[in-house]
């Protein structure tokens, strides 16, 4: 009788936690953004975040955690419970943030990939004085005066810095970092003509090309630009190995339970089939990324990490 009651009480054990991750979500889920409210990361979020709660039958709550390019997010999940009721919407400030601190409050590993959702394009762009109308031409310009050229970001480390220092690095430039609190000021200080040039997010970028306030001379990704057609990438302008993006990407903590992990993941691929969340995020000038599963993603993340790894290394560049 004893051994029998022991077996009951097993098997009843294995039935309540399959019923519970069957279950899965029964409260809201929130999602942790890394950026203000307002911004293309925090518009993206929201967006998959909308398509989530409908499919999961539970709210996807945004909960934006601003500072320190994303780090203060990316600790707050890491240290939450790992059962899937807290997940980080991560940027590829992810991967940069390894190695552009002297010290994290987590552990990159403390947080696993889902899905990559997103990845949008920047734009090399400069002030309409500059003479030079190509990538190619004004990359010459650069070379031919080093430590003469100047370009704006939103900040040490940021997606926008190490982009340029990304083309620094393949292509041994020397030019001049001048870091604003956000990408709206370097735009501006570019407008201005204070500095000549910039590399930043088509869907911010985009509206002053439009204008003529800046001069696109190329897209960063490998494939153009759906709201700047016209403007071709930095592959097609003689820079084969240039491809780089701000990615997005859902993330949870390590730990968290296989079934929940692929419940998310299931969800996240059939948000992003969505013609509906298609078209919102192309208005934006974000491109949507179909058919990504956690192998994927954290194979993309590896590769990043090292990639902005040796170009830290290569610029000396620190956080402290």
């Amino acid at each position: 009788m004893k051994q029998f009651l022991i077996k009951v009480g097993v098997g009843a054990l294995v039935a309540c936690s399959a019923h519970a991750q069957q279950a899965y979500p029964d409260r809201p889920v929130r999602m942790i953004v890394g950026f203000a409210a307002g911004g293309s990361t925090d518009l993206v979020a929201r967006i998959v975040a909308s398509r989530m709660s409908a499919l999961l039958g539970q709210s996807v709550v945004v909960e934006n955690r601003a500072g320190a390019g994303g780090t203060i997010a990316t600790d707050a999940v890491a240290k939450s419970k790992a059962d899937g009721y807290t997940v980080l919407f991560g940027t590829s400030s992810h991967a940069i943030n390894a190695s552009l601190y002297k010290k994290l409050p987590y552990d990159s590993n403390d947080v696993v990939p889902i899905s990559i959702v997103a990845s949008v394009p920047m734009v090399l762009a400069v002030n309409p004085a500059v003479k030079t109308n190509t990538a190619k031409e004004f990359i010459d310009e650069i070379r031919k005066h080093p430590g003469t050229y100047s370009y704006g970001s939103a900040g040490k480390g940021s997606a926008l810095h190490m982009a340029v220092e990304l083309l620094a690095y393949q292509e041994k430039l020397q030019v001049t970092h001048v870091p604003f609190r956000g990408a709206s000021q370097a735009i501006q200080s570019v407008i201005s003509g204070d500095i000549p040039f910039i590399t930043d997010a088509v869907s911010t970028a985009a509206p002053m090309i439009q204008t003529g306030k800046l001069k696109a001379l190329a897209v960063t990704t490998a494939t153009r630009s759906s709201v700047l057609p016209n403007v071709p990438t930095m592959k097609e302008a003689g820079f084969p190995s240039y491809d780089t993006s701000i990615w997005n990407m859902v993330m949870v903590p390590r730990g968290t339970p296989p079934a929940v992990i692929d419940k998310l993941g299931a969800t996240l691929l059939a948000t992003m089939k969505d013609p509906d969340v298609q078209q919102r995020m192309l208005k934006l000038g974000v491109e949507p990324v179909q058919g990504s599963t956690p192998e994927k993603a954290a194979a993309f993340v590896g590769a990043e990490t090292r990639r902005w790894a040796e170009v830290i290394k290569a610029g000396a560049i620190q956080q402290e």
